[in-house]
């Protein structure tokens, strides 16, 4: 009996521990697949949320909250998956999430400690502690020949957070610097010149009102285009906050 009892707890517990959060609002169809090519069951309010689940909105809008009760807000055609997850009750020692597509919208709760958060894109990496902050995963940038590119555009509405390029987007330009006969050193927008190394150790902090579209050969720093705050997903944030 004590042998049945113990593995029972300790399934208990392994199953608390998986849980991150829970859907706190869903307009539309939104599912979640466990990790590594798990089930995949559909969300409701209420429904919990795991590490390494991979939450894909099909239509409308979702609306989760973390264990420490930070918000995480995703757009329709979004697709997040938690890579890291760690709390201890309602501390967080660390969370990361990848956006595969779409747009992400979060309220992070500072942490006591040093519990990092942290959203990362194929294209950028946006680490902060405590704000309010908003990703779009693969925005049509406009380029100075009038021809459109993908870029990651980071978006802060309140607190500050720092944003680096992806492990990705500096060997994309590596290589693309390998095939350059000019030398090893490439002009990107920005008032300096920046070689490969010092590319994959840049970072800018932004403040709020400020946003940045990262990509390959892009690093533009502007401030949040009002036509973005009056959008669909932004209606809804502040419908949902």
């Amino acid at each position: 009996m004590k042998r049945i009892l113990v593995v029972a707890l300790a399934v208990l517990s392994t199953a608390a521990f998986a849980e991150v959060g829970k859907v706190a609002a869903l307009e539309g169809e939104a599912t979640r697949t466990a990790k590594d090519g798990g089930a995949t069951e559909a969300l409701k309010v209420g429904s919990n949320i795991e590490l390494g689940d991979t939450l894909t909105v099909k239509s409308g809008n979702l609306k989760f909250e973390l264990n420490d009760g930070s918000v995480i807000m995703l757009a329709p055609a979004s697709v997040l998956e938690i890579t890291r997850a760690d709390f201890e009750g309602q501390e967080r020692k660390g969370f990361q999430g990848l956006l595969k597509g779409g747009s992400l919208w979060t309220k992070v709760k500072k942490a006591l400690g040093a519990g990092e958060f942290e959203v990362s894109t194929e294209r950028a990496v946006a680490g902060v502690r405590g704000t309010i902050f908003r990703i779009d995963a693969d925005a049509l940038v406009k380029a100075a020949k009038g021809k459109g590119r993908k870029a990651s555009i980071v978006r802060v509405i309140e607190g500050s957070v720092a944003v680096n390029p992806s492990k990705l987007i500096a060997a994309q330009l590596a290589e693309a610097l390998k095939k350059k006969k000019t030398g090893p050193r490439v002009e990107v927008p920005g008032p300096k010149e920046v070689s490969v190394n010092e590319w994959e150790k840049i970072f800018t902090t932004l403040a709020a009102n400020q946003q940045i579209a990262v990509g390959v050969d892009l690093w533009e720093q502007a401030e949040i285009e009002e036509a973005v705050k009056k959008d669909a997903f932004s209606k809804w944030i502040e419908k949902n906050q």
